[in-house]
């Protein structure tokens, strides 16, 4: 492999972490912002679960307070009904079959109205404890909703946590190997410099070697010239 395709496959691997690391990066954001919905949901929930017990606290206090009062009220018609009962045996021959009805008409009115009145409480009693299990079970499906959110949040966090650990070992992979490749160019560089240097004292060695080899054919020359000077003399 070449230098220039091993900065090309460190570039790739450079693109493919980062967008990695994007990637994990918006999944934690949804993450936490959908753990974040869940918290709110279920601190709504709660506060209108509390609400919801306090008014059936109120209501039932209050019901029980009116049925306490038609209860007293109830022993007081009784009370002065047993009161009255010897003077009415005594009076009853002067008094008429229509207030005797009447009054008996009362005390029947008296008593349908508390019969309807503790039906009616005991319908509303049901109706709240009915809405209690329902609350009590919706913050049941809430808590273990939490737990499950909280083990997916656990496990996303341990696979973000493993793939940030590849992520900084191929990191440290790349720039190991880039070291390694800036190493090589350095050297192979350093090679050139060292073979400039050799060919530019190759070529002076070589200049000076024509320049001598130019003088010696002067002199071979001049000497031949002295030859037949001195064959002639």
């Amino acid at each position: 492999m070449t230098p220039a395709e091993r900065e090309e496959a460190l570039e790739r691997r450079e693109l493919n972490a980062t967008m990695l690391t994007a990637k994990l990066e918006k999944d934690r954001a949804a993450l936490e912002a959908e753990i974040s919905a869940s918290a709110a949901a279920s601190k709504a929930a709660s506060a209108i679960n509390r609400a919801l017990q306090a008014d059936a606290a109120k209501k039932v206090k209050a019901l029980e307070d009116e049925c306490a009062q038609l209860e007293a009220k109830l022993a007081k018609l009784k009370a002065e009904v047993g009161k009255a009962a010897p003077v009415v045996v005594e009076s009853v021959s002067s008094r008429s079959e229509q207030e005797i009805a009447a009054d008996k008409a009362e005390i029947a009115a008296t008593k349908a109205q508390l019969a309807a009145d503790r039906a009616a409480f005991e319908a509303e009693k049901a109706g709240i404890a009915d809405t209690q299990a329902k609350l009590k079970a919706e913050a049941q499906s809430l808590a273990e909703m939490r737990v499950k959110l909280a083990t997916i949040r656990g496990e996303i966090e341990g696979g973000v946590k493993v793939r940030e650990a590849e992520v900084r070992k191929k990191e440290v992979a790349l720039e190991a190997e880039r070291a390694k490749l800036q190493a090589s160019a350095d050297a192979l560089m350093r090679g050139e410099a060292q073979q400039a240097e050799s060919r530019t004292k190759l070529e002076s060695q070589m200049a000076a070697f024509a320049a001598k080899e130019v003088m010696f054919e002067e002199r071979s020359r001049q000497l031949q010239e002295r030859m037949k000077n001195f064959a002639k003399a």
